[in-house]
């Protein structure tokens, strides 16, 4: 089973619906995805170098000391009980085979939730939920997954 939980941007809330989810069902695991843009084309401006820093197509994160440290994604969802947490960083054209390897690293039956918008490109999950606010203003990449939307949550 695959849930995947998307969002209008960046800071609305994905990660925290990720999280209580990990409390709520047991032994179930996480991939974060990001894809990367170009150097300098960062739309949300953080500075955090996770485009710069992708060497391939794509590279799957599974080492503990990155999944686990401190103010990343990755750790909270260890932290709120994820079996497993991987994380997948991927150029755009890449994303199809990148979400392949990363999912198959995951245990068989896979109870799995996928924090990404762009992954729904290639996926059916069992259910997708859409993260938004009242105000929410969509970016691109929501606006293309919208009709494969099951569950849309209001923050």
């Amino acid at each position: 089973m695959i849930i995947t939980v998307s969002g209008a941007h960046s800071g609305v809330g994905k990660t925290s619906i990720v999280e209580a989810l990990l409390r709520i069902l047991k032994g179930w695991s996480a991939l974060k995805v990001t894809v990367t843009h170009p150097k300098g084309k960062c739309p949300v401006r953080k500075g955090c170098h996770s485009c710069d820093e992708l060497k391939a197509d794509f590279a799957v994160i599974t080492e503990k000391k990155i999944i686990e440290a401190r103010g990343k994604d990755t750790a909270r969802f260890k932290a709120a009980g994820a079996k497993k947490v991987l994380w997948l960083k991927a150029q755009p054209e890449a994303l199809g085979a990148g979400l392949q390897k990363a999912i198959s690293l995951f245990q068989k039956p896979q109870k799995l939730i996928i924090e990404s918008n762009s992954a729904l490109t290639y996926l059916k999950p069992d259910l997708a939920i859409f993260v938004k606010n009242k105000d929410s203003i969509l970016k691109s990449s929501a606006k293309r997954i919208l009709n494969k939307i099951d569950l849309v949550i209001t923050l």
